[in-house]
């Protein structure tokens, strides 16, 4: 027999088990979302920037600008040129909110999916790079989205017609702002996850 652990083989690194993931990632999760809540107001800048110059190239002299809300720095307030008569009789340009986190939760999601993995630091960087570029792409999508449902569907009368002309059917309305609020914030990330972390995404497949 051999002394001093000669001739043992080496002892291979404990496999990180799914439920073990799930769990790491919720705690992950949660301090990534206080984060990701109280800088809100910063990196909620790009998606705004985004978003105005899209509306400003559709509807052209109908929309003027997309600033933070003075109260809530997170909220988007979408302020427009098109009059419209409120109930209490006045007369003013239309103007409403957009809350651009409904459309961005799902980068907590990533970043508590990535810091729960054992890949390393330079590669969970690089997916949450990338997992920041896609859920800008998505919020974009949805706060544009979510414009046109509000003056075609909420407002309705010039708006609407205002909508129309420049050329954004309700069909396409309709689909483009369920597939912003459903599907995209909750699937965009996952994607993200998995095209990243292929090689452990097969070993929970192995697993099973």
């Amino acid at each position: 027999m051999a002394e001093n652990g000669e001739g043992k083989a080496p002892r291979q690194p404990e496999v990180m088990r799914l439920g073990e993931l799930l769990i790491l990632a919720s705690l992950w999760m949660l301090f990534g979302f206080m984060v990701w809540y109280y800088s809100s107001a910063w990196h909620g800048t790009p998606v705004r920037l985004m978003s105005g110059q899209v509306l400003d190239w559709v509807l052209g002299e109908a929309f003027y600008n997309i600033i933070p809300h003075p109260d809530r720095a997170y909220l988007f307030q979408v302020q427009t040129r098109i009059p419209f008569t409120f109930p209490d009789g006045t007369t003013e340009a239309l103007g409403f909110i957009v809350n651009p986190l409904v459309y961005g939760y799902g980068l907590p999601l990533l970043f508590g999916l990535t810091m729960a993995t054992d890949q390393p630091l330079r590669r969970k960087l690089l997916v949450l790079l990338a997992g920041y570029v896609v859920v800008l792409g998505v919020q974009t999508w949805g706060v544009i989205w979510e414009s046109f449902k509000t003056l075609t569907f909420d407002f309705g009368g010039e708006a609407a017609r205002l909508v129309d002309e420049a050329g954004v059917p309700e069909t396409a309305i309709a689909l483009c702002y369920q597939l912003g609020v459903l599907i995209l914030p909750a699937l965009a990330p996952v994607i993200v996850w998995v095209l990243g972390n292929w090689r452990e995404v097969e070993r929970f497949i192995e697993q099973r």
